[in-house]
């Protein structure tokens, strides 16, 4: 597995998470659904889409090429997350926003 196989299937990854069709992940991400597409069933893309997609994700590129976190685990976050009030007053970009730093920080403390 390379970066371009781990790129994919974390954008697979928080597609399924967010419940969103094709369509609507590529808009989000304001790709084409044909781009999105070749990016779903290989990874390749170029570097600047790649930096356009983490960008609007508002995570690193890195993250989105690392190790592939399971959807299950990304879930549990946003579960546990929503218990507190503040987070769920927050907008729904702040809120993956907040996610990704603790994901983040998450992935430091592990090493």
């Amino acid at each position: 597995m390379g970066y371009c196989h781990n790129f994919s299937k974390s954008l697979e990854a928080i597609r399924k998470r967010k419940h969103e069709t094709l369509y609507e992940f590529s808009q989000e991400l304001d790709v084409s659904k044909s781009t999105l597409q070749d990016i779903l069933k290989g990874g390749n893309t170029t570097l600047h889409t790649a930096l356009h997609i983490a960008a609007h994700l508002n995570v690193p590129l890195s993250t989105l090429t690392g190790e592939v976190v399971p959807v299950e685990k990304l879930d549990a976050l946003t579960a546990l997350l929503s218990y507190f009030g503040w987070f769920e007053r927050l907008r729904a970009e702040d809120q993956r926003a907040v996610a990704s730093h603790i994901r983040a920080i998450m992935e430091v403390l592990q090493k």
